[in-house]
């Protein structure tokens, strides 16, 4: 016999209850009933209908495999030739770098970005490519040492310091710049023993380092950096061809007795060109330096990184130049140059020598008629004081 239905409200399914696959018909019905048609629902998916969708190539029993990321386009320069992947990558973070400095001017070079370009600029990519040898080719490093270099040259504006008049009471003599005719290398002089009053060349830190500054911007601009056409190779694969040379000479300077000013402008200026002037020395000679002091900075470069070493010279003698760098420095440095130093120029502008107005040419002494006996005396001056050391 038929199983009786109930007449009752229709159950509902579980969501988790399987339901039928065909049509059925309620079997037996009461005259209270009548026969319902329930359609069935359309089939559950299968499990791998339902998951993500493989990445192409994926094993069928693997994990998804995340679609790699497009490549960049390459970068080109006609001159520079094969570009590094570290250098374009510094290249492509220029916008922040921009963005965060507000300046784009390094050694008179423009930095430019062009958005969507794939040939940079023979002068952005030089001086890149120093920011990146300085740091060993660390690309966050050279960002971050880029970013506060033109953050720096945006406020001090080192490139103003060449057009403003120096005191020449403080700083003549002091600072020279030469290209050396037979390799085009640039340096500098720096004549410490010129030096005639501590006070007013370096206690005024401020003006003593715009115009140290300036010295060095005037003997980067012998680079012509913005016209350059060669190449600096990348980390560790060659030597950069625009660096300069520095000359110390410490004649007469004394190294018993050092001046706290001279001490803290030294200090400073180091600072700077460390931060803000990477790769820029070629080499640094220390001459006329007193035989002791000699062996003991000999000493200490047993303990210094092998790559600052080399970059360091000290030797006893002036006259011992002429065979580190040739004849053409002059004659004082063992050379066949100009005679003297000062023979170069000042390559910073300075302050107008002051009016020394001429004495007006003392008249004969009055001196007051007596008659007396005795012969007539002169009395000598007094001797003129020493001059101080």
């Amino acid at each position: 016999m038929a199983e009786e239905i109930k007449s009752a409200e229709p159950p509902v399914a579980a969501a988790t209850e399987v339901e039928p696959t065909k049509t059925e018909k309620v079997e037996s019905p009461t005259p209270e009933q009548p026969v319902e048609t329930v359609a069935a629902p359309a089939p559950a998916p299968k499990l791998e209908e339902t998951a993500a969708p493989k990445a192409e190539g994926a094993k069928a029993d693997g994990p998804p495999v995340e679609e790699a990321t497009p490549a960049l386009p390459e970068l080109t320069n006609a001159k520079w030739g094969p570009i590094s992947p570290n250098l374009a990558t510094i290249y492509r973070r220029l916008p922040e770098v921009f963005e965060k400095s507000k300046h784009n001017e390094v050694y008179g070079v423009q930095l430019t970005y062009v958005d969507g370009s794939t040939e940079p600029t023979f002068g952005t990519l030089l001086i890149l490519q120093k920011f990146l040898r300085a740091n060993s080719d660390n690309i966050e490093k050279a960002v971050e040492q880029l970013a506060a270099s033109l953050a720096w040259r945006a406020e001090k504006k080192p490139l103003d310091s060449l057009a403003v008049e120096h005191d020449r009471a403080a700083y003549e003599g002091l600072g020279y710049v030469q290209v050396l005719p037979e390799t085009g290398e640039v340096l500098t002089w720096n004549i410490y023993g010129s030096v005639t009053d501590y006070k007013k060349t370096f206690a005024n830190l401020d003006s003593f380092l715009s115009w140290r500054v300036a010295l060095m911007e005037a003997a980067i601009a012998k680079l012509d950096l913005p016209n350059a056409t060669k190449p600096i190779p990348d980390f560790n694969k060659g030597v950069d061809p625009y660096q300069i040379i520095q000359v110390h000479d410490y004649l007469n300077v004394s190294f018993l007795r050092m001046d706290p000013d001279a001490k803290a402008a030294s200090k400073a200026t180091i600072a700077v060109f460390r931060d803000f002037y990477p790769e820029m020395l070629s080499r640094k000679f220390f001459v006329n330096v007193p035989l002791l002091m000699g062996w003991l900075y000999k000493a200490t470069t047993l303990v210094l990184p092998e790559a600052t070493v080399k970059k360091f010279r000290v030797l006893s003698y002036g006259k011992e130049l002429a065979a580190e760098l040739g004849d053409a420095v002059p004659e004082v440095y063992g050379g066949k140059g100009v005679k003297d130093v000062k023979e170069l120029g000042d390559p910073v502008k300075l302050s107008a020598a002051p009016v020394v107005e001429a004495e007006a040419e003392a008249s004969a002494p009055t001196a007051t008629t007596q008659e007396t006996t005795g012969p007539t005396t002169t009395t000598p001056a007094p001797p003129a004081p020493a001059s101080d050391p």
